[in-house]
């Protein structure tokens, strides 16, 4: 009888000790999943405010756009002397030095 109790309060420690690590498991999952979309969101809304400033401020041509990325936190990291324009999760197309299309990375 005492071997019967042993076994069975084994068992109950066993799957009380797999819920819980099945929990922590999800919630650091899920803690993980919104930094990611958090930072995702930001980059967006990033991209949104840049283009705003290009559509207001430009006459949409190439030089006027590399004067408003001149402030651009990643201005270093742009290559202008191709016909493209990568800005974080957007493409801008210059064709004759003028905005062509504007395309999403990912």
């Amino acid at each position: 009888m005492k071997n019967k109790w042993k076994i069975a309060f084994l068992v109950c420690l066993l799957l009380l000790a797999l819920t819980v690590i099945f929990g922590l498991y999800s919630t650091m999952d899920q803690a993980v999943s919104l930094s990611y979309m958090k930072e995702g969101y930001s980059d967006t809304v990033a991209d949104l405010e840049t283009l705003i400033e290009i559509i207001e401020q430009t006459d949409q041509t190439k030089a006027g756009i590399i004067e408003i990325l001149k402030n651009h936190r990643l201005h270093s990291f742009m290559d202008f002397k191709k016909d493209t324009i990568a800005i974080e999760r957007l493409i801008i197309i210059f064709e004759n030095d003028t905005v062509k299309k504007i395309e999403k990375q990912w």
